[in-house]
């Protein structure tokens, strides 16, 4: 399940300000209106109670108008003219509202600002070339049946696929990697980001921090140099991905063959 984890972005602290006028005004018009209606108009026969007239200002403020309660003084529909503006007015921004906040969700969702509580999902840690081969091959091949997809990363700033989870943050911060609830994984893929001037040493850094995170997770790591002098530093079995072997499947077989790492 995805939930939001955004640092109150303006837009949803400009639509809790919105909501705090519309239920102020809304108030203000409840307690105006219903006092001038109960002083001027209270010796109908209609009106037994309070709650009569608490009655007339909702039908009344949502333009209803059952017609059970009318007023005939000159107060009583200058209170119904009152009740009736601001009704109209507060109850279509209040639809305004409730749409905003959906629409306010679903991008926090597609911009990856939230976080996940799935249990033995898979993360895919840094959104590459690679990453999207084996998004494909894991949907052609069915693999990972009936297991949620958290893609991990900040080279891209959208959700690279709708029926993905997507997280945005750097895989290598505490919190980002918390975020997609790794210490939950079933399984971790840690592609390289080649835009660092050393990427194995910055993959098996974002390696090292999910090590303290997840200790029984398979583990599928991509690295330029399979025995890279840093592996022995890390505890427990990483799977290594060696970066020409799959650019070579890639190529010659349209896909980078991961199977061949999950026999393992």
């Amino acid at each position: 399940m995805f939930s939001s984890h955004s640092d109150q972005p303006s837009s949803m602290t400009h639509l809790k300000k919105q909501v705090l006028f519309l239920v102020s005004l809304l108030s203000a018009s409840f307690i105006l209106t219903t006092t001038l209606f109960w002083i001027y108009e209270q010796h109908q026969a209609q009106i037994t109670s309070f709650i009569d007239v608490a009655w007339w200002w909702f039908v009344t403020s949502a333009t209803v108008g059952y017609g059970d309660l009318v007023p005939y003084s000159t107060a009583g529909r200058i209170a119904g003219v009152i009740a009736i503006v601001i009704g109209l007015f507060g109850y279509t921004h209040i639809i305004g509202l409730i749409l905003q906040f959906i629409q306010h969700k679903f991008e926090e969702e597609e911009r990856g600002r939230g976080s996940v509580d799935f249990q033995d999902h898979i993360v895919i840690c840094e959104y590459t070339a690679f990453a999207d081969e084996l998004i494909q091959e894991i949907k052609e091949d069915r693999l990972f049946q009936d297991r949620e997809i958290v893609i991990v990363g900040s080279l891209v700033n959208r959700t690279p696929y709708a029926e993905h989870s997507f997280i945005y943050g750097e895989p290598i911060s505490p919190a980002v990697l918390q975020r997609s609830n790794i210490s939950q994984a079933g399984a971790i893929f840690v592609f390289s980001n080649n835009r660092f001037s050393d990427p194995d040493t910055k993959t098996l850094h974002v390696v090292s921090r999910i090590k303290k995170l997840n200790q029984h997770a398979p583990l599928y790591v991509e690295l330029h140099n399979p025995d890279h002098p840093l592996l022995d530093k890390l505890d427990g079995e990483i799977t290594v991905m060696k970066s020409s072997d799959m650019l070579h499947n890639a190529i010659k077989h349209q896909f980078i063959d991961v199977n061949q790492y999950l026999e393992d």
